[in-house]
């Protein structure tokens, strides 16, 4: 085995700087004179103009929800008055023919004021609990008419799902807006379908000619589109289809799971 020499290592030892070690680098030499100060700043300034970047960013997505919050808070607070209106109208043709079913109006009114009161104001309710909204709803319009055996709603499917507050019930109240012509015939065609988390909506009612001529969206249609929009990006379609004679929507929506 082949001695140490323990003189040439003294030697080697003595040559690196007081307090220092054979196996630490000096990084000095890979600059030059200042070089390794500017790099310093460099970093620095990038970590910090990262870190502002950041939390700018964290506030313009806060800024964005909060806009998105209130825009949908005042879209709900437009649709209770106009749902609210839609309905005294409803109740006040019973009560003027002086009709039996005045009382039962109230009542159901009365529910679906409740369920508007303390679940509305929820991000999300259990979609069973909204179709109980449109019977009830659906219910009352039928109070009013006077022949509703044109009036039909079909639904299948799974509705263990979670779904928007008041997201549908817009459609059923345009179907009974304009379903109903001059004569006091009422055709009116409702169809809900759950299927593989896919809700579709398919509404179809009749339209007079003397009522082609004012028809709009009105203040439901066109809410109920913009809450879409916010609610569901990406993650809807609908497509509306004026006739001569009728006027069909459909609407296909990704539900959310309980």
């Amino acid at each position: 085995m082949r001695p140490i020499n323990l003189h040439r290592l003294e030697n080697r030892n003595a040559m690196l700087p007081r307090n220092s070690s054979p196996f630490l680098i000096n990084f000095r030499g890979f600059f030059p004179s200042g070089g390794l100060l500017l790099l310093i700043f460099a970093l620095s300034t990038s970590i910090k103009l990262g870190l502002e970047w950041f939390k700018s960013e964290k506030e313009r997505i806060e800024i964005e929800s909060q806009k998105v919050n209130s825009e949908l808070s005042f879209l709900k607070a437009q649709l209770n008055p106009h749902f609210l209106f839609n309905s005294l109208n409803s109740i006040y043709s019973l009560a003027h023919k002086q009709s039996k079913n005045t009382a039962n109006a109230i009542v159901i009114l009365a529910d679906l004021m409740r369920y508007m009161i303390y679940e509305a104001n929820k991000d999300l309710v259990p979609l069973e609990k909204e179709i109980d909204y449109i019977r009830n709803y659906m219910s009352l319009q039928l109070l009013r008419l006077k022949d509703s055996s044109n009036v039909k709603m079909n639904i299948h499917g799974n509705l263990n799902f979670s779904i928007e507050p008041l997201l549908l019930i817009s459609f059923i109240e345009n179907a009974f807006k304009y379903g109903t012509d001059f004569k006091g015939n009422t055709n009116i065609l409702i169809k809900i379908t759950i299927e593989d988390a896919l809700l579709k909506l398919y509404v179809q009612n009749s339209v007079s000619h003397q009522q082609q001529k004012t028809e709009n969206s009105g203040v439901g249609l066109e809410n109920i589109k913009n809450r879409l929009k916010l609610l569901y990006p990406n993650r809807h379609t609908i497509n509306i289809n004026r006739e001569q004679n009728s006027y069909e929507v459909n609407l296909i929506l990704k539900l959310k799971n309980l």
